[in-house]
């Protein structure tokens, strides 16, 4: 199963720490799965079949058959080709409308406005995940 999650992330273009937030675990539980010293459990494959549904799950756990359902392609795979806050580093393909940036910072708002019920709390980072599996990270 460690050779399949790096395949993966190897195909995605992604780090463990990246797949781990995209899949909803934490770093260290990916971490030990990779090294062999776990086993991923039930949540942790449904959490990778939710993430990745293009990813053939008879493939992802017994490692037969082909990687991808037959139904999906593996260029169409948004993970590495569209960019997110975590590539600071590299020019962005794609840039938000006006109208995109202004529901962002609304939304972006609103959540903060909802959680920081306190004046003396302020919000550090936001992360939102999407059901498609990808997601926005907003970091003052």
């Amino acid at each position: 199963m460690q050779e399949r999650l790096n395949q993966i992330i190897e195909q995605r273009g992604l780090t463990a720490t990246k797949f781990a937030a995209l899949i909803g675990v934490n770093a260290s539980t990916i971490s030990h799965i990779l090294a062999g010293r776990n086993k991923p459990g039930f949540d942790i494959i449904n959490n990778i079949a939710k993430t990745f549904p293009d990813i053939d799950l008879g493939w992802l756990i017994t490692g037969n058959g082909s990687m991808y359902t037959s139904s999906s392609k593996k260029e169409n795979n948004h993970f590495s080709e569209e960019p997110t806050l975590f590539d600071l580093d590299e020019p962005k393909k794609q840039t938000d409308t006006p109208i995109q940036k202004k529901e962002k910072k609304t939304e972006i708002e609103i959540i903060g406005k909802a959680i920081a019920k306190s004046p003396t709390k302020k919000i550090k980072r936001i992360v939102l995940f999407f059901e498609d599996g990808s997601f926005e990270d907003y970091e003052k």
